[in-house]
């Protein structure tokens, strides 16, 4: 004879999965409760009982905290023990009449129980639960699962849009600051405070955003500190600037007496400063406190979290945690965070989060914000999308590193400071429509692209891309670098991949020809191949006959009708590809031929094709490179190992008139 307990225990998989609901028993009673709290007055003969919408319960000795789901103290000193319970709760437990629409409480319920009494999973199962407000959930002791579960949050009410509480207008010219063109600036001096009294009296989060166009001083570390507070709390938030670029942090408010202060020796320019109140924005909020674990942390896997969509203020998951010693690191596989301002916030304690298959299609896919206690190490991302919105990246000095992810047309890559790694990852990006919207703009730190490819959509190819750079980098702290990343429409107005005082480093540039890159890495005098001043000019009657040297001490010269043929030589290591920049114009128009070559002695070899290129009596920029060429084009575009010297060629043979040439630049691709 089968007894009870074997054919609960048998069907336990079937009352999981239906989050309780399964066949009765062949040899139980129908016994059925319409609440647990009757299973206190119901008798031990009666077990199992199933309960509609619960599952099964069968008595069980008192052994252990009876906890009101699992475990419910009956008549005679004996317990209710729900069956066959595998660790996971479901939120079908939890329910109660009065929750209406809001499925987000039964969820919070069952996350509360598990603070309590787990560390348990939370099985969603495939359904759909409509979320009218904020999930809390402890990292440590709650693991959320399910099999395309989705979170809808579409119609979760947005805290109140309301104005600036402050912006760089309302500061007053004091201390040696003063306003120009907009901005508001000040030259190096002595280190000083200018303080603007801003009583902050709403419940809730306000947010400091602040741009600095300029930071410079003659201290090692020139900076600027932007802090807001109440004089007796030092530490409501602060933020340290040390290069130009954009920058936010966040305090908690109410603070009816706060003060934004900043301090700053150095010569700073600010193009703008706005102090808005942020409300509660985030749906779900990840974090811990001071009765969490320090490890064993959990995951979220098999979820959808959806926002109400485009023009939303709400933002997805918050990760913050402000209990010392404690962290808010979660492990997300296989979900999705859609509709909203802002897909992941990261604040306070917020580091090792690792994310596994996940897509984010938000305006911001990833926040870091400033001024942060023990956040930023190593956020990681493994066969990721990021797609569909304004900025992928917003960092205040995160470590980010993605593997073979994909970001899509997106506007901008990167805004911020910090680190951030690519390895073998897809980008393919909106065409550029600003001058200053680059694709990356990096204040400081560095970002590293190993292999992968890295392309401009060719959605309004025609018009061209608009940004001035692809790579923004705003202070001598801003390097970055590509290397084996295969390239497509890198093209800007200025003609370079990268501009500002840091350094982009290329090496073994990939991709079909023509690629349709910046010709030249980036305006540097140090990284122009024909090195300082005097450049090695030298002329010839024929193509190919022997040289005369004419050494040019300016950068800028004239050749009469006596010579026709031209160089101006350099040095480049043997497989680089090769970009030239130039400016030219003639008292008589007409067209001359640009072309590099490489020379091992007296052997010379073109490099790439020939480049025609008309002259007229104004002056004109000319641009290209050997990675827009054809994919037959001599040497593949490459200097040959063996060559040491390389020379910009022009040949004005068909060209009556002088001609006149200045910022000649060639540089290694």
């Amino acid at each position: 004879m089968i007894s009870r307990r074997a054919v609960i225990y048998a069907t336990g998989a079937a009352a999981a999965a239906l989050g309780g609901i399964s066949a009765r028993p062949a040899n139980a009673a129908v016994s059925a409760l319409p609440q647990l709290g009757k299973l206190a007055e119901t008798p031990a003969s009666a077990s199992p009982v199933f309960i509609a919408g619960q599952g099964w319960f069968e008595t069980a000795l008192a052994e252990g905290e009876a906890d009101g789901i699992l475990r419910i103290t009956g008549a005679d000193g004996q317990h209710w023990l729900r069956s066959n319970f595998a660790g996971a709760l479901h939120p079908a437990w939890f329910a109660e009449t009065a929750d209406g629409p809001d499925d987000a409480l039964r969820i919070q319920r069952a996350i509360d129980h598990a603070v309590h009494y787990g560390p348990f999973a939370i099985e969603l199962g495939a359904a759909r639960y409509n979320c009218l407000t904020r999930l809390v959930i402890d990292p440590t002791r709650i693991a959320l699962q399910g099999a395309g579960a989705v979170l809808n949050f579409s119609a979760m009410q947005e805290p109140a849009q309301e104005p600036p509480v402050a912006t760089l207008d309302d500061l007053a010219d004091d201390v040696g600051w003063r306003r120009e063109d907009g901005a508001f600036l000040r030259d190096e001096g002595e280190e000083t405070s200018l303080i603007h009294e801003l009583p902050l009296p709403l419940e809730g989060r306000y947010r400091v955003s602040l741009v600095v166009e300029a930071l410079s001083g003659n201290s090692d570390f020139p900076a600027l500190k932007v802090s807001l507070g109440e004089p007796k709390d030092t530490a409501s938030g602060s933020i340290t600037v040390t290069a130009p670029g954009q920058y936010d942090f966040e305090v908690e408010g109410p603070l009816p007496s706060a003060r934004l202060t900043l301090g700053t020796d150095a010569a700073v320019r600010i193009k703008s400063l706005t102090v808005e109140a942020q409300g509660i924005r985030e749906c779900i909020l990840i974090a811990t406190d001071g009765s969490s674990a320090q490890y064993g942390h959990k995951w979220m896997t098999g979820i959808e979290v959806k926002g109400p969509g485009t023009g939303t203020a709400l933002h997805g998951l918050r990760f913050e945690t402000l209990a010392e010693s404690r962290s808010s690191r979660y492990d997300l596989r296989d979900v999705t965070v859609r509709g909203f301002q802002t897909g992941f916030v990261f604040s306070h304690r917020s580091y090792l989060i690792r994310f596994t298959s996940l897509r984010c299609a938000c305006d911001v896919g990833f926040h870091f914000l400033g001024g942060l206690s023990d956040a930023g190490e190593l956020i990681s991302l493994n066969g990721c999308v990021i797609d569909g919105g304004r900025i992928a990246v917003l960092n205040n000095d995160a470590e980010v590193a993605m593997f073979g992810t994909a970001i899509d047309f997106v506007d901008q890559v990167l805004v911020g400071a910090g680190r951030l790694t690519l390895h073998g990852c897809h980008l393919e990006v909106n065409r550029p429509k600003a001058a200053d919207k680059p694709l990356f703009d990096l204040g400081r730190g560095t970002v590293s692209l190993e292999g992968g490819s890295f392309m401009v959509t060719g959605s309004g190819f025609e018009q061209g891309n608009l940004c001035d750079h692809i790579f923004e980098l705003r202070s001598r702290g801003a390097v970055a670098s590509m290397r084996n990343v295969s390239i497509y429409n890198l093209r800007s107005q200025s003609g370079a991949l990268a501009g500002g005082p840091g350094r982009l480093d290329t090496a073994l540039m990939r991709g079909s020809r023509p690629r349709h890159m910046a010709p030249i890495v980036q305006f540097d005098s140090t990284r122009n191949l024909l090195g300082p001043l005097p450049h090695d000019l030298r002329v010839s009657a024929t193509a190919t006959g022997e040289f005369a040297r004419f050494p040019t001490a300016t950068d800028s010269f004239k050749v009469s009708p006596t010579h026709r043929y031209i160089w101006l030589f350099g040095r480049a290591p043997a497989g680089v590809e090769l970009g030239l920049s130039l400016r030219l114009r003639s008292d008589t128009p007409g067209r001359v031929q640009v072309i590099l070559q490489a020379f091992n002695g007296d052997v010379r070899a073109h490099i790439g094709d020939s480049w025609p290129v008309d002259v007229t009596k104004d002056w004109q920029k000319y641009t290209n490179n050997t990675a827009n060429t054809h994919p037959a084009s001599a040497l593949d575009g490459r200097v040959p190992a063996g060559y040491g010297e390389v020379a910009m060629m022009l040949d004005l043979s068909a060209l009556e008139g002088t001609i006149e040439i200045e910022d000649c630049f060639l540089c290694s691709v």
